[in-house]
């Protein structure tokens, strides 16, 4: 499974989880089987025996997104200066670079077979960007090359981080619980929950890097 699926699983499942959770309070507080201070215990003894599966799933959640991220940064790497010590590839490379700076490729298709080609490699993609944009008969050509979004990639992972650390612990898993509105509180986590999976479903592609 990959790491975008394995994550969309963690989010459904701590929402199941939890709202399954909030079923089990709500009963107890409306039931008439409980004095005030045994609905309190109660609610508390569940809430401590809830406490390990948030953990558990906050702990998964963590892992994917570091996981992910060192495999995507070391594709970076492995596509970028990881080629410079490949002989063939940086010939090829060199013989591109000098018929576009010779003004030899001209047709559309031919620059964006170029492209395809040699996508993944940030620092070809830096040159062939400069180059072309330098010629003002190029220039449109110099478009067709992706953004360069490994630092956003690195940001908008770390962001998802910090939502987990901030939904997925104990300690606000217990607030949505108590905070006078029980049921307003532990919808926001389900939500929570939601926007992440959502997130990760629309914007992120198998191994965590950004959709183009």
């Amino acid at each position: 499974m990959s790491k975008k699926a394995d994550l969309i699983k963690l989010f459904g499942e701590f929402k199941d989880r939890y709202n399954d959770l909030q079923v089990k309070v709500n009963e107890i507080r409306q039931s008439d089987a409980y004095t005030d201070t045994g609905k309190e215990q109660a609610i508390n003894k569940l809430m401590e025996g809830f406490k390990p599966t948030v953990q558990l799933y906050h702990d998964a959640a963590i892992a994917a997104i570091d996981t992910g991220l060192v495999a995507l940064q070391a594709k970076w790497k492995a596509n970028s200066a990881g080629r410079l010590t490949d002989a063939g590839y940086q010939i090829g490379l060199g013989n591109v670079i000098k018929m576009i700076e010779a003004g030899a490729i001209n047709d559309r298709d031919d620059m964006q077979n170029i492209i395809d080609t040699y996508k993944d490699d940030y620092n070809a993609m830096a040159t062939i960007k400069n180059i072309l944009s330098k010629d003002p008969q190029a220039m449109d050509f110099a478009g067709l090359i992706p953004v360069d979004n490994r630092e956003y990639n690195k940001k908008l992972l770390g962001e998802l981080r910090n939502n987990v650390d901030l939904h997925i612990n104990p300690s606000m898993a217990e607030t949505g619980f108590n905070t006078g509105y029980p049921l307003l509180g532990a919808s926001s986590i389900a939500m929570s929950m939601d926007s992440m999976a959502e997130f990760v479903n629309s914007r992120l592609a198998d191994d965590l890097s950004l959709i183009q």
